[in-house]
């Protein structure tokens, strides 16, 4: 059970674009709806790709599944983002629809499910990351990462149902 500083029973966290790639637009922004349900991704940069044999990618693809199966389903998962104009920023809050992952167009999927997401007006100025879940903490990969890792110090304020 977590404590109240998890009031939303967030159990981890996902990195969803990194910062190499230089967005410039935000993943499921389309998806502002408390409810919606879309397909969260564990992708193969495609910049990561090039010059990788077939069997460099499977086993990273091997890795990506293991990591969709992690959560079961109800889990509820933060997913962070690195924006090139907005820096680290928090976007989404979704639970697990179903217990299964699924392997789609060379990438594996889960459905889930909208609990809480930016306002649509505030799309310019989404929760900092550093203030959702501290300044210590760094991701190093779109795996998930539990909560109650030790450099994590989450604060939710920011994150109002």
């Amino acid at each position: 059970m977590h404590s109240d500083r998890n009031h939303l029973n967030i159990k981890y966290l996902k990195l969803v674009n990194h910062t190499a790639s230089r967005r410039t637009d935000w993943s499921y922004k389309e998806h502002y709806k408390i409810g919606d349900l879309f397909y969260l991704h564990w992708a193969i940069n495609e910049d990561q790709k090039k010059g990788m044999s077939e069997e460099e990618i499977n086993k990273i693809l091997v890795r990506k599944e293991k990591d969709a199966k992690k959560a079961i389903q109800d889990d509820r998962i933060l997913l962070c983002q690195n924006h090139c104009e907005h820096g680290h920023r928090v976007t989404h809050v979704v639970e697990t629809a179903t217990s299964a992952a699924e392997q789609k167009d060379g990438m594996w999927s889960r459905l889930v499910k909208v609990v809480w997401v930016v306002k649509q007006d505030e799309w310019n100025n989404p929760p900092e990351t550093k203030h959702v879940i501290g300044s210590e903490f760094k991701f190093r990969s779109g795996n998930l990462i539990s909560i109650d890792a030790p450099s994590i110090t989450l604060n939710l304020e920011d994150i109002v149902l």
